[in-house]
């Protein structure tokens, strides 16, 4: 299933934002044949053959479309991209709900997709949790940050998060992944933000 013609026209402008014309082409492709499936299979992505393995790649780069594959455990950098027919990937819960709207109107709504996708998993405070996302995101512009900024942040805020419940909220959504390497300087747990909720429209 994938959308109608006016579907991925709104795709596409909201996309038209981020990547050049053919770029944004060929994401809207993977991101509508995606969209409505819990995978999708390398086969099932209907772009020209000589595109399409740099197209999943940019997808993967931006933390839209991921490998179900994985070497160690969750993390996104530890997923192993392969381009085989068989291969199979999915949209995180976050992106699938900008696609969502992106297809809708048009626009590419990060506080609409977090929010929706937070409280499917279940959070009920979501308007303390966004302002602290977006904080983070904030402190974090090259996407990362390790755990001791993130309670830091917390403290700022004066907000009562419970970190653990938060954090993997968060990783269940798609909106962060814990990475394998620690902080140099403290030896702390980092994470890594996903860089589509940097690019709101």
């Amino acid at each position: 299933m994938t959308f109608g013609k006016e579907g991925i026209s709104n795709l596409r402008d909201a996309l038209n934002k981020r990547f050049v014309s053919e770029e944004t082409e060929n994401i809207a492709i993977i991101l509508s044949c995606g969209y409505c499936n819990d995978s999708i299979c390398y086969e099932e992505i209907d772009i020209t053959p000589e595109l399409k393995d740099d197209m999943i790649l940019l997808a993967y780069e931006e933390r839209m479309l991921l490998p179900i594959k994985s070497r160690l455990g969750s993390a996104w950098e530890d997923r192993i991209l392969n381009f085989t027919e068989e291969e199979r990937y999915h949209i995180p819960r976050v992106v699938r709900f900008l696609v969502q709207k992106a297809q809708s109107c048009g626009q590419w709504n990060c506080t609409f997709a977090v929010g929706e996708a937070l409280r499917e998993a279940g959070e009920n405070n979501i308007k303390e949790i966004d302002q602290f996302l977006n904080r983070l995101i904030e402190v974090a512009p090259r996407y990362e940050l390790d755990i001791e900024i993130i309670k830091a942040i917390r403290n700022e805020l004066g907000f009562d998060i419970d970190m653990h419940d938060t954090l993997d909220r968060f990783v269940r959504c798609g909106i962060m992944s814990p990475r394998t390497g620690r902080s140099l300087h403290t030896g702390s747990a980092k994470y890594e933000i996903n860089p589509c909720l940097y690019w709101d429209s």
